[in-house]
């Protein structure tokens, strides 16, 4: 024996069921499609993010100074990294702003 209840004899209660059912369906569908444009957004987000191409350490005070200029591939790490430009770590280089002795930004921009 069935644990499902047998389904109405009569046509206007059929298709009461029958659209109760369609409407149910859209809703799980409905459903679907949020629940995929979530996770799409969230593995979106979850990218690593791009590492800057160059970046200015400075150190620590009220008014902070640069301290080293680092290549964005640098294994240095410190929270007080700025992003910078190449143009602004050629500069800062320039201006005699210590190159990293680990990453050493001042061979690939050619500053002595």
């Amino acid at each position: 024996m069935s644990d499902i209840p047998p389904l109405p004899p009569d046509l206007p209660r059929l298709h009461a069921i029958a659209t109760y059912l369609q409407l149910e369906l859209e809703r799980v569908h409905h459903r679907m499609a949020e629940v995929e444009q979530w996770e799409a957004s969230r593995r979106a987000s979850a990218r690593p993010a791009v590492r800057p191409e160059w970046t200015l350490q400075m150190d620590i005070g009220a008014d902070p100074r640069p301290v080293a200029v680092h290549h964005g591939e640098c294994s240095v790490p410190s929270a007080r990294m700025r992003q910078i430009t190449r143009r602004d770590a050629f500069e800062a280089l320039a201006a005699g702003v210590q190159a990293c002795v680990l990453c050493r930004p001042d061979r690939e921009l050619q500053v002595d």
